[in-house]
């Protein structure tokens, strides 16, 4: 059992670890500076958002339509 915990703290370790090096080296290699990246990265999302949205709104009307055609369907069986 002991083993076990043993593992399981040296892999939270390992996690830690790794997310502390990958932050520091994504820090260290940036593109940009923090102001210019938080704005690329809002321009990014809103737009994102307005893809999903515009999606959305797309399947939505896609379902609709094929709702209908499923009641015409199972109306024409009875």
């Amino acid at each position: 059992m002991a083993h076990k915990a043993s593992n399981a703290m040296t892999d939270v370790f390992m996690l830690v670890g790794g997310s502390v090096l990958g932050a520091g080296l994504a820090l260290l290699f940036a593109p940009y500076s923090g102001a210019k990246s938080r704005k690329k990265m809002a321009r990014f999302g809103k737009s994102m958002s307005n893809k999903s949205d515009k999606m959305m709104r797309s399947f939505t009307g896609f379902a609709d339509t094929v709702g209908g055609k499923a009641s015409k369907v199972a109306n024409m069986w009875h």
